[in-house]
């Protein structure tokens, strides 16, 4: 009964982030992968379409997919988004047997001991983490310590254990962000085939990011 968690701004939710998500799923056996759209985000200025818009889009992207789940948890919190917060709430609905993975890029992870409470993470959940282009772990330092301290290269091990291991995967990366989706209404120019075509008609609808 493992769940796994892949957070973000989904500003607007895109093919790259369903195909990484649809791929963790597979990867990790899990029951459901929640996928969580942020409320305020810490570390990001303010977003230009509400809340409410971006998990719209996103229960309507994941609609053809049963393993992955649009979980509003963060934004019924409401307020600054930590994610030390979601995973302690989280944990409490599912019990402390239960395998639960925070999913998260390398790009992310590099930035790790900024986030709130960070070395708490993995009392919680193990850290599952996709590479990237460009991007290599760090080499020295509190963060490096850290990571080579919880660090494991077994997935079926892994799978044994609730939390506390750090686990570094390939996962398809398609070259599509949400700001080139942004950018593009902008000019007017077509998105299909870089979100979801009911995604693509909600946008339209709402009048959004133009």
């Amino acid at each position: 009964m493992s769940v796994a968690l892949f957070g973000g701004t989904f500003n607007p939710i895109h093919l790259g982030h369903l195909r990484i998500a649809v791929e963790l799923a597979e990867l990790l056996g899990v029951d459901s992968l929640r996928m969580l759209p942020c409320s305020l985000p810490p570390h990001r200025e303010a977003l230009s379409v509400s809340a409410e818009q971006r998990m719209a889009m996103l229960q309507l992207a994941v609609a053809d997919y049963p393993q992955l789940v649009a979980d509003d948890i963060e934004l019924q919190r409401g307020g600054a988004t930590y994610t030390i917060d979601t995973l302690r709430q989280v944990r409490q609905q599912i019990g402390a047997d239960v395998p639960l993975y925070l999913c998260i890029g390398i790009d992310v992870l590099i930035t790790l001991d900024s986030w709130q409470e960070w070395r708490q993470l993995t009392n919680h959940c193990h850290l599952v983490v996709s590479a990237r282009p460009n991007y290599v772990l760090p080499t020295s330092g509190v963060l490096a310590d850290w990571i080579n301290q919880h660090r494991c290269d077994d997935l079926p091990q892994l799978k044994q254990c609730s939390a506390g291991k750090l686990f570094l995967c390939d996962t398809t990366r398609l070259a599509i962000s949400s700001t080139q989706i942004r950018d593009k209404i902008k000019h007017s120019d077509t998105i299909d085939f870089l979100t979801p075509a009911a995604v693509v008609n909600y946008i339209h609808q709402q009048n959004l990011y133009e």
